[in-house]
């Protein structure tokens, strides 16, 4: 274990409880399912373990032929959401992931604090009112935007690599400069990210004080689907007192 934590940057540990970030996202493709493991390791390594992201990908399903699978994977992931201190919303792509988008709204139903993450190059540069996604989920309280143009970043952390090894261009060489240039941008990332988690745990909830707590219980009836018997009276009143204590109501 030592050894473990010694290669994650842990011999200078955060003193306390990890916040927990559910990772709302694309899960889909083998560069979504390896990106957000990268990223979930330099975050928490960068972080000295005061941020643990939770991924839905890694989420046990025990019975997966399941009558009502489809439901419980959603209210699954609503319940994990919910549960996390924070969330962090990956808005990648021209047109954002359904799911990412009422994953996303149901943590401002909450008023949990919450990191938007876009890096994808598409529309960053453009100045209209839906780049550089729509306009409908900016603006939102106890909300932090990061944006991280990867496509730019990848050319200039590159080119720098490759300076490195101008009079040995080898497929090896040129392979490990690569990689070098991933490992930099998921940590540039990571660095961007940790600094957006920081900022909006300073944001107060948008909620007066007596509401804070009832919009939790609320949710339980509004998702529907059985949701109510996941996030049962004992779940939630165990998921209040954390986030009482982290500040993160």
């Amino acid at each position: 274990m030592l050894a473990e934590e010694e290669s994650l940057g842990m011999n200078e540990s955060y003193a306390g409880e990890p916040y927990t970030v559910y990772t709302a996202g694309g899960i889909f493709t083998q560069h979504d399912l390896s990106t957000n493991v990268y990223l979930k390791k330099a975050v928490w390594q960068l972080s000295k373990g005061k941020f643990a992201l939770v991924l839905p990908q890694s989420k046990e399903l025990r019975d997966v032929n399941r009558p009502d699978l489809a439901a419980y994977i959603r209210n699954m992931d609503l319940f994990q959401a919910a549960k996390a201190d924070l969330m962090i919303a990956r808005f990648d792509g021209q047109e954002l992931d359904a799911g990412t988008l009422i994953e996303f709204m149901l943590a401002k139903q909450l008023g949990k604090p919450a990191v938007i993450l876009r890096s994808d190059s598409r529309q960053m540069e453009n100045q209209d009112m839906d780049s550089p996604y729509n306009l409908m989920v900016k603006s939102w309280p106890r909300t932090v935007e990061v944006h991280f143009n990867a496509l730019m970043g990848y050319i200039g952390m590159f080119g720098q690599a490759r300076s490195m090894i101008a009079h040995n261009d080898s497929i090896e060489e040129s392979i490990a400069a690569e990689l070098d240039t991933v490992e930099q941008g998921v940590h540039e990332i990571a660095h961007r990210l940790i600094e957006g988690l920081e900022a909006v745990l300073k944001l107060p909830s948008p909620y007066p004080e007596e509401y804070r707590e009832l919009v939790y219980h609320a949710s339980r009836f509004g998702i529907g689907a059985k949701y109510q018997d996941m996030m049962n009276e004992k779940e939630l009143a165990d998921i209040i007192q954390r986030l009482r204590a982290h500040g993160t109501l």
